[in-house]
């Protein structure tokens, strides 16, 4: 097992409980974060759901705790926070992962759903970083923000131009609060994968290039976990340059968007704080 620097440390997920049919993010950050030895708040909408990842962690000789929020409604964004404080002591790491599409083509677009993806897929991840990192400057002990963006952030988002905009919102925030938030030694970053479906799970390991949209392996919900896990990582190599402070990974996938459209290469970008 690879040292991360986490053993010990208090990690929230905001999205953590599985849905069917979705990708799992959420099921497998929380169990790749208890794995490094992280004490894990599970915050999901549904009690359901909360309850299992913490029963799956605690399986496995983790620790976790269930909290039941609607993270995209502030006050309760606030209450989920204080509550993971609470029973871990503080908090280190925080992981966003909740998002979804909707699917529109431009000229049909309505006001109502625009604003509502906007606010499920960029808003709430403002709001749980700045309860967060309020926390992480009373505690000067630095820390670690993630949020789940997506290549239609970067590039094209066809069909669902809202979740293209948010997600390039989501990229362009998390650049922000490192480059404000440095000084306090709190990174913040994005993984953007590409075409996740149901977390393509079942594609055997050494299976590659399949279809014209991914010249690797598909991206796997476990290969989004361990993107997160790295940037949680307090194991940084040294470098003249303090750290790096943004960065958006493009795991095994090339594009996410509309299937017809032409596959796009794995990119990583990085905004340095000096």
């Amino acid at each position: 097992m690879i040292d991360f620097g986490l053993f010990g440390k208090r990690a929230v997920v905001s999205g953590a409980g599985y849905i069917p049919e979705r990708a799992g993010h959420g099921w497998f950050t929380s169990l790749a974060l208890a794995e490094a030895g992280a004490s894990v708040a599970c915050i999901d909408i549904d009690e359901q759901r909360a309850n299992r990842i913490v029963r799956e962690i605690v399986g496995r000789g983790g620790n976790a705790v269930p909290i039941v929020a609607d993270m995209t409604d502030p006050a309760q964004v606030g209450r989920a926070i204080d509550e993971a404080v609470a029973a871990l002591g503080g908090v280190d790491v925080c992981v966003d992962i909740i998002g979804g599409a909707t699917w529109s083509k431009v000229e049909d677009f309505t006001t109502r759903l625009w604003d509502a993806a906007i606010h499920y897929n960029l808003t709430q991840v403002f709001y749980l970083f700045q309860a967060v990192a309020r926390r992480m400057i009373a505690q000067r002990s630095g820390g670690s923000l993630v949020a789940l963006a997506s290549v239609d952030g970067i590039a094209a988002a066809t069909y669902h131009a809202a979740y293209g905009a948010a997600k390039a919102g989501v990229i362009s925030l998390v650049k922000t609060f490192a480059d404000e938030l440095g000084r306090y030694g709190i990174r913040a970053n994005a993984v953007a994968p590409g075409n996740v479906g149901s977390g393509n799970e079942d594609q055997l390991p050494h299976e590659y290039a399949v279809n014209g949209i991914n010249p690797l392996a598909a991206p796997r919900a476990h290969d989004v976990a361990n993107a997160a896990l790295f940037l949680c990582s307090e194991r940084r190599p040294a470098s003249p340059v303090r750290h790096w402070s943004s960065t958006a990974v493009q795991p095994f996938s090339s594009y996410g968007g509309c299937p017809h459209h032409r596959s796009r290469r794995t990119r990583t970008t990085r905004c340095r704080n000096s």
